[in-house]
């Protein structure tokens, strides 16, 4: 599926400055949605070419089984 903002895919995460989509929230608001950082967490399993920094690709929100978008998200047409 696709953003209907921007038309990247909403399975792929985003990274924009500071922020980044949670690709969970992001399928179910047909949209991207973004969160600070922050909110995603880190861990050396994830690192990898692609990933240098190890960032987790779910919120930790998500990652926790609740379901976003949530309302601190910041849809891809607001960025």
């Amino acid at each position: 599926m696709l953003c209907k903002h921007c038309g990247l895919p909403l399975e792929e995460a985003q990274e924009c400055r500071d922020y980044k989509s949670c690709p969970h929230c992001s399928q179910n608001c047909e949209e991207h949605i973004f969160y600070p950082k922050i909110m995603f967490g880190w861990t050396g399993k994830r690192v990898t070419s692609n990933n240098p920094t190890g960032i987790q690709s779910w919120c930790t929100r998500c990652r926790g089984n609740d379901n976003g978008p949530y309302a601190d998200g910041i849809k891809c047409s607001d960025m």
